[in-house]
């Protein structure tokens, strides 16, 4: 297991989610989801730019058996080959499940597990640190651990249990924090980043940087790495105001599309899938809850008009 400080080091960049692929029966479609991880690494994904996410939200954790989340950890931890920092998805309202992926993510090569309590119930702390001490009983690989406020139990876990987690369970050596508090996501930012990676998962990734986070998570290197590439290295020379007009210029148009979608219909990665498929990766379809009519054909065209609007100017500027 990496020490904090190691950890630190090699967690740094933009922290993508990577999308599950489906064939159109449903079924996994390993081999597009290993050419889709291959284009990013092909562009330049590569370590202190990029950490891949597997089978976390935006890969549809919530709609695959732990069959199928294990496979998917194993292609996308096969093809970055210990070249690029992986996180595995590891959540489950069952920690025996919780303790399985993370087996399964340690035996290929997967160095940290993206963990919470159970996100069904609204867990108390004790309750979370139980559940972190009987997985790490079992397993040696690292824990990031994580806020997930904004699904499940809508948990906003408090700052004081993160810094026991922190302090108790040695497995934990990296932070995937956000709060819909600024106050509590401020406060948090103060506390972990002094102790440990942390992976700003807020809108507020600029303040976050500006306080000393160094790894931020965006789903748009699916699609479009080069943009989110740029807007770390303008925070990484602390050229502030420019990385944040870039963020601005594309974030606040593509934020819009993605609202349209998800007032239609509930997942994460059905947000991707059409940028995706737009710059010709394959998408495919999605799994229920997630309906793919949800994402009209005016929706296609706004997608692909922000994207030929963004990548030219991306070009002119270069």
């Amino acid at each position: 297991m990496l020490t904090k400080e190691q950890t630190k080091k090699r967690y740094q960049g933009v922290c993508v989610p990577i999308a599950t692929i489906y064939n159109d029966d449903g079924s996994l479609d390993l081999d597009s989801l290993a050419s889709n991880v291959q284009w990013m690494i092909d562009r330049g994904a590569k370590e202190g730019n990029t950490i891949f996410l597997a089978a976390g939200s935006g890969g549809d954790f919530t709609v695959l058996n732990v069959e199928e989340r294990k496979q998917v950890i194993s292609t996308i931890a096969e093809v970055s080959a210990g070249r690029i920092p992986c996180i595995a998805g590891v959540q489950s309202t069952d920690v025996r499940v919780t303790i399985e992926i993370c087996q399964h993510a340690e035996k290929v090569g997967v160095e940290l597990a993206q963990i919470s309590g159970a996100f069904y119930y609204d867990p108390k702390p004790d309750d979370v640190i139980a559940w972190h001490k009987e997985v790490a009983k079992n397993t040696g690989i690292g824990f990031a651990a994580y806020s997930h406020w904004y699904s499940g139990s809508k948990y906003d876990v408090p700052v004081d249990l993160i810094e026991a987690l922190l302090d108790e369970i040695p497995n934990t050596i990296a932070v995937k924090w956000a709060s819909p508090v600024v106050e509590n996501y401020y406060r948090g930012m103060l506390s972990f980043i002094p102790k440990a990676a942390v992976v700003d998962n807020s809108s507020l990734n600029l303040l976050g940087h500006v306080l000393g986070c160094r790894a931020f998570i965006s789903h748009v290197p699916n699609f479009y790495p080069e943009f989110p590439w740029k807007v770390f290295d303008l925070y990484q020379q602390q050229r502030y105001e420019e990385g944040r007009k870039v963020y601005d210029e594309f974030m606040v148009p593509y934020s819009s599309i993605l609202g349209q979608i998800g007032g239609a219909t509930a997942g994460e990665g059905i947000f991707v899938k059409p940028w995706m498929e737009a710059v010709g990766l394959k998408g495919g379809r999605s799994r229920l809850p997630s309906r793919d009519e949800a994402v009209t054909p005016e929706i296609r065209k706004s997608v692909k008009d922000l994207l030929a609007k963004s990548q030219a100017e991306f070009s002119a500027a270069d």
